[in-house]
């Protein structure tokens, strides 16, 4: 069953906002009153919403645009607000929320192809494969100076031997070519 509930505008940086307080185009005070769920939604489907939403905050990743809100604790304010949930089942309900464990991350990768790679048989030609593997980053800040010099000189080297085995993929062998096409999709 599709639903057709309307959600507040995601919130911007205040120096994003505009400056008067009237209606958007074709938006009536009404309209607001539309974004109510609470006659839509039974108290328990609101709840688990907002722990979705809190949830979210609290495990953000990435790179925040400029004009969004970066402070998990104005988001929290915002969603309070959008939702009408007073201070104290807030603070609740957020404590929960903190104890749930934290998302695992996944990398999905398709290896497509090569073009032009070294021809190391006799016959000129190869037997290429590829290995993938996500690399941690080591937190010894007094490497900065060498891990430059050292990422340069490892990248014309084999790489295998860089991340233990049980947490790399390898695709297929493709015998005898200097173009070879794999098509292979991993999740890491």
């Amino acid at each position: 069953m599709a639903s057709s509930a309307q959600f507040p505008p995601s919130p911007v940086h205040p120096s994003m906002e505009p400056e008067s307080e009237t209606p958007r185009k074709g938006k009536t005070p009404e309209d607001s009153r539309n974004m109510d769920l609470s006659h839509k939604l039974s108290k328990r489907e609101l709840t688990t919403l907002y722990e979705d939403v809190l949830y979210t905050i609290l495990h953000r990743v990435g790179k925040m645009e400029l004009n969004h809100v970066t402070d998990p604790e104005e988001l929290y304010e915002y969603v309070q607000k959008a939702f009408n949930i007073d201070p104290g089942e807030h603070r609740i309900i957020l404590q929960r929320v903190k104890q749930l464990e934290k998302p695992i991350f996944c990398l999905k990768a398709t290896v497509k192809q090569a073009r032009n790679i070294l021809g190391k048989d006799v016959s000129g030609l190869s037997d290429p494969y590829c290995f993938l593997g996500i690399e941690t980053k080591k937190q010894d800040s007094s490497a900065h100076g060498a891990s430059h010099h050292e990422n340069k000189k490892r990248s014309k080297a084999v790489v295998k031997n860089l991340i233990p085995e049980d947490q790399t993929h390898r695709t297929q062998v493709i015998r005898q070519t200097l173009h070879p096409v794999w098509d292979e999709t991993f999740i890491l």
